[in-house]
């Protein structure tokens, strides 16, 4: 599997994403070039959004796909997956009621790897926090505590629970 399949893969794989596809393809209007996490973020979201809605029945061929990418993909393909898919599912999950454990049924051997591996990226940067060494030097700005929840812009909201852990 090439980088370049894999996104046409979730599409095929998860019908029920069109609209929130063409959104993302309006967003974007005639930019060529979207990005490969831009548009994987929109999956993660999708995946994510499903559970919470009780639509379950795509999860099963979509993660089936996960553990695709991450036996026959190069390292492109995997990095996108983890970060793309798997670390964005973690992160928007982690701000809903529900968290990121609900997921885990549908891992694979590989799939699952990935994703105590991402979720080890993030106990390590817990860790550091924890002991201070995150902390901005003399005269850097604090770093701002973010809490999606607290964004009334939908499509800003969206972004920052993919880039931030609950």
């Amino acid at each position: 599997m090439t980088i370049a399949e894999v996104v046409p893969a979730f599409l095929a794989v998860c019908p029920s994403i069109g609209p929130a596809w063409q959104e993302h393809l309006d967003f974007w209007g005639d930019e060529p070039d979207r990005g490969n996490f831009n548009d994987a973020a929109v999956i993660a979201h999708h995946l994510v959004d499903g559970f919470e809605r009780g639509e379950t029945s795509e999860l099963p061929a979509a993660f089936a796909l996960l553990e695709r990418c991450l036996t026959e993909g190069d390292g492109q393909v995997r990095n996108l997956v983890m970060v793309g898919v798997i670390e964005d599912v973690q992160n928007v999950s982690s701000h809903r009621p529900f968290g990121s454990d609900v997921f885990l049924g549908w891992l694979g051997p590989e799939s699952r790897a990935a994703w105590d591996e991402v979720a080890g990226w993030w106990e390590k940067l817990a860790e550091a926090k924890a002991a201070g060494l995150l902390e901005p030097g003399p005269g850097q700005p604090a770093s701002p505590v973010v809490d999606p929840g607290g964004v009334q812009d939908p499509a800003l909201r969206r972004i920052l629970a993919q880039l931030y852990r609950k």
